[in-house]
């Protein structure tokens, strides 16, 4: 359940910033590129790990995404110590 709320949120956010950044002419294309995309892949997804957990075991399907994993938790890491940073530089100086 947690997984399909969260899905559901990320989802919908980021098409509503995709949504954002084009003028209204491009918004409908633009949006129809993104769900292709998006859905595409779920299903291409789909059908791999299906294949690779019949073929090869559930260890060989958690191998296989550990590097997603990883690439992922340090692109979290790095937009946190950038925004981080960005904040710190904002900052007035205090007085002394």
């Amino acid at each position: 359940m947690a997984l399909g709320v969260g899905w559901n949120f990320l989802f919908v956010g980021a098409t509503t910033l995709l949504t954002r950044t084009y003028a209204g002419a491009e918004k409908g294309k633009v949006q129809a590129l993104n769900d292709f995309l998006v859905f595409g892949t779920v299903t291409l997804s789909s059908f791999a790990s299906g294949a690779m957990l019949s073929g090869a075991g559930w260890i060989m399907v958690q191998i296989a995404v550990m590097p997603f994993v990883v690439v992922a938790g340090v692109a979290v890491l790095w937009w946190r110590h950038r925004d981080a940073s960005a904040t710190a530089m904002l900052r007035p100086a205090e007085p002394v």
